[in-house]
């Protein structure tokens, strides 16, 4: 064939298929480019035009969105340029979570763990990690290796504490210390650290996070809010309870007679009680039948009724029968409504038949 027609047959071929990973690459640079345009332009306007960039930034997010995996590494390059203005970088880091893969975890990890990224980038990372689709071990294990970190700026910390509330950590040590930080009165955003650290421990599979809960109960002061937080994480491990029998029974019954001031505290303290499975509790469970709570009373049946203490049931037949005499069950703001205790008693009270 002549060079001229070889020159024809070449022009009419059917043109490569363009490599999507670098046409992804040029849609997420020319994205940034808007919208770092638009962001500039929210210098100084007003609260309303801020307002309509913003939702113009936001529908930028279908057109890096669409290329899935693909867009993971050039938005990670955008994630960590620090020549880029750090709320751009917040867009990439926005939309790396967005796109839900799990390619997006180990960039999102990475970030989250160098103390040399700004603390604003690294507490959206602790959110945005968590929401992705990597395995629970994953994320926990990340946030966790955050928590553990001696100079993770507090931001950064609570971000991750509010994760790992969830997730749990697999060294019960890491929440237990972030729930002693604030010492023995937390106040303000210390107490409510104190109170996410205590619902991670009781999401925590090892032993150790009950055994951690137990010494939390003991280190609080009587009266305490955080006493009731830490009793509702034991009730979370309460299947672990019975192998920890001795530790926490004293610290449960410490708590019954010591929170006179917040009945909440002893009702959650009687049923956590009652899933250490010792009859030797049962004396104390009756008395706390004519407390002067309705919900510690109920409680206290429903723990008899689990440790099946059949000769309860009369003295919760009794208590069912002059409930409507009973000044604990009338209405309280802020307490139980009575309606429900009452249901929770009968239910008490079949589960004996």
């Amino acid at each position: 064939m002549i060079p001229g027609l070889l020159l024809l047959a070449a022009l009419a071929l059917p043109a490569p298929a363009a490599d999507p990973a670098a046409a992804a690459d040029r849609e997420v640079r020319a994205v940034f480019v808007k919208l770092e345009g638009l962001l500039a332009r929210q210098s100084g306007a007003d609260a309303r035009a801020v307002a309509a960039l913003g939702r113009e930034i936001e529908s930028l997010a279908p057109a890096v969105l669409r290329w899935k995996w693909r867009a993971v590494a050039p938005l990670e390059r955008v994630m960590t340029d620090p020549a880029r203005p750090v709320k751009s970088r917040l867009y990439a880091l926005s939309f790396l979570s967005l796109t839900g893969d799990p390619l997006a975890f180990p960039p999102l990890r990475r970030l989250l763990l160098d103390p040399g990224q700004p603390a604003a980038l690294r507490s959206a990372a602790a959110a945005g990690l968590a929401g992705l689709g990597a395995s629970r071990q994953a994320r926990r294990a990340a946030l966790c290796a955050a928590l553990a970190q001696e100079d993770i700026p507090d931001e950064t910390a609570r971000a991750a504490l509010l994760e790992a509330s969830r997730l749990g950590c697999d060294e019960a040590s890491v929440l237990e210390d972030r729930a002693r930080r604030g010492g023995l009165r937390p106040e303000g955003a210390a107490a409510r650290d104190a109170e996410l650290a205590a619902a991670g421990l009781g999401r925590s599979f090892p032993i150790s996070a009950a055994r951690a809960l137990a010494r939390l109960l003991g280190f609080y002061p009587a009266g305490s809010p955080l006493k009731t937080a830490v009793l509702r994480a034991l009730w979370e491990k309460r299947r672990d309870l019975p192998a920890l029998r001795a530790e926490a029974a004293g610290a449960l019954t410490a708590a019954i007679r010591s929170e006179s001031g917040r009945p909440e505290s002893i009702a959650a303290a009687a049923a956590v009680l009652a899933s250490l499975d010792d009859p030797g509790h049962v004396p104390l469970l009756r008395r706390l039948l004519s407390y002067p709570d309705a919900e510690v009373a109920t409680a206290a049946a429903e723990a008899l009724a689990q440790l099946q203490v059949f000769p309860a049931r009369e003295d919760i037949a009794r208590l069912l029968a002059r409930v409507h005499e009973d000044k604990r069950f009338a209405p309280q703001p802020g307490r139980p409504a009575p309606h429900a205790l009452i249901e929770r008693l009968q239910a008490a009270q079949r589960r004996l038949r």
